[in-house]
C-alpha cells in the first residue's frame, strides 16, 4: 500500500506529463498510471485460474485455493483462504503482459520468481 506521500508525489510527476509505474518489494505492480496490458489484476486476465491448493498437513484447512497464470504455467500465489483473498491479485513482475520493459535488477529478479512460481506449480 502506497503512503499519502508517495502518492502526493506520483500526482504532481503525472500532472507534469508522465506516466508512473510503481513495482512493490514483492514484485508486485503497485500502482500504474494507466491500466497496463489490458488489466491491471491477474484475475482479470484470462490466463489466471483459481486451482485446489490443499496442503496434506493442515487437514483443518482443505479449502485453500492457489493462484495460477496458465501463461508461464507457475503458481502467482498459493494457500489463499478466503474469497477475499482471490481477488485483486496484483501482476508479478514476471507477467508477459505487463506492459513495459524491465531493467536488468527486475530481469534477474523476474527469473528468479518465475523459476520458483513453476517450481511450485510442478509440486501440486
Amino acid at each position: 500500500m502506497l503512503s499519502e506521500k508517495k502518492l502526493r508525489e506520483i500526482k504532481k510527476y503525472e500532472e507534469a506529463g508522465h506516466n508512473i509505474v510503481v513495482i512493490g518489494s514483492g514484485g508486485t505492480l503497485d500502482y500504474a498510471t494507466q491500466s497496463i496490458g489490458g488489466c491491471e489484476y491477474c484475475d482479470q486476465c484470462s490466463a489466471f485460474r483459481l486451482l485446489p491448493d490443499p496442503d496434506p498437513d493442515d487437514w483443518i484447512r482443505d479449502g485453500d485455493m492457489k493462484a495460477v497464470c496458465l501463461e508461464v504455467n507457475g503458481v502467482i500465489e498459493g494457500s489463499l483462504e478466503r474469497p477475499n483473498e482471490w481477488t485483486n491479485i496484483r501482476k508479478p513482475l514476471y507477467c508477459p503482459k505487463l506492459g513495459r520493459e524491465l531493467s536488468e535488477e527486475e530481469k534477474k529478479t523476474a527469473a528468479e520468481r518465475l523459476k520458483l512460481a513453476k517450481e511450485r506449480m510442478k509440486r501440486r
